[in-house]
């Protein structure tokens, strides 16, 4: 018994987690039979049938799920091996990343600029989604989560929390004027997220710490951090943004701060992984620039 690639290792993992060979062909972009032919092969190097599996069903035998066990150690092994490569080489390869598009604007661009030019061999491939992402079955290495956490089998770095605060354009606060208080809100175009429940309170502190639940007009909700920018810049009414960017806004005029001694809590920024690629060299660089953005937005204290 001998196993002859480790790629049909892997491939055996992919096809458990997408829980059969259709939708492992699906995720991996690669034919059906070519993937069936692989695992059959991989079978025949074990001498055991390790799933049985059929047009609608895939279910491993009591052999695949202990070779399942032992493939991911084996695999873990793998990686590690590749990590002991010297450091230059250890930069190179693909990291596959996905980033939600309220972290787009953060500067995100101008630091993977820097690791790209200072990573000559690494191939950064960047998926911008605000649903949710299946790490494992799309064979993503990394995953940038803003707010609290749900629950999940991925490692769970936290890479700092960014300060939020609310904001209007000079000629939208001219023409409906400036809250004094957040009970004004409610009387005011306020750009909402469009999630799971709807938007209609914001939670609000003030400098002592004081909280209050701040109920919000308007009737714009969107998902997308990016359209919900683009309708605060052109003067449709009181969004929220991250401090650094309201304090750059202000300094040319495009932004103005509303109920400036109030802001949201800070937000967390985490980064999600599947187990063991954190000892990735490539894949830990990532994270470490990954780091220095959020760290960047923190250090932008709200003006008092």
């Amino acid at each position: 018994m001998a196993i002859n690639s480790l790629d049909d290792v892997r491939l055996f993992r992919q096809v458990v987690a997408s829980g059969g060979i259709s939708a492992a062909a699906r995720a991996m972009r690669d034919s059906k039979n070519r993937i069936s032919q692989r695992l059959a092969a991989l079978e025949q190097d074990l001498g055991v049938r390790l799933a049985i599996r059929t047009t609608r069903t895939f279910r491993l035998t009591e052999e695949g799920e202990r070779f399942l066990a032992s493939a991911e150690a084996l695999l873990e092994a793998a990686d590690r091996c590749e990590s002991s490569v010297a450091s230059i080489r250890a930069r190179e390869g693909r990291v596959r990343m996905v980033v939600r598009s309220a972290v787009v604007g953060l500067g995100l661009g101008a630091e993977l600029s820097q690791l790209m030019q200072s990573a000559p061999g690494l191939n950064l491939q960047v998926t911008v989604m605000d649903e949710g992402a299946d790490l494992l079955a799309g064979g993503f290495d990394l995953l940038m989560q803003v707010g609290p956490l749900q629950d999940s089998s991925f490692v769970a770095t936290r890479l700092g929390a960014i300060p939020i605060v609310l904001a209007a354009t000079p000629a939208y606060l001219d023409t409906l004027g400036r809250p004094k208080a957040p009970a004004d809100l409610a009387r005011h175009r306020c750009i909402r997220k469009l999630g799971g429940e709807p938007e209609r309170v914001w939670v609000l502190s003030d400098r002592q710490g004081c909280r209050c639940e701040a109920f919000i007009g308007g009737s714009f909700e969107c998902s997308d951090s990016r359209l919900q920018r683009d309708m605060l810049y052109a003067g449709y009414g009181i969004g929220a943004r991250p401090a650094s960017e309201v304090r750059h806004a202000e300094r040319t005029g495009q932004l103005e701060r509303a109920l400036p001694s109030w802001a949201f809590d800070p937000v967390p920024v985490w980064v999600l992984s599947p187990r063991g690629r954190l000892r990735l060299p490539r894949i830990a660089l990532v994270v470490d620039h990954l780091k220095r953005v959020v760290a960047r937005q923190a250090q932008e204290i709200p003006p008092s």
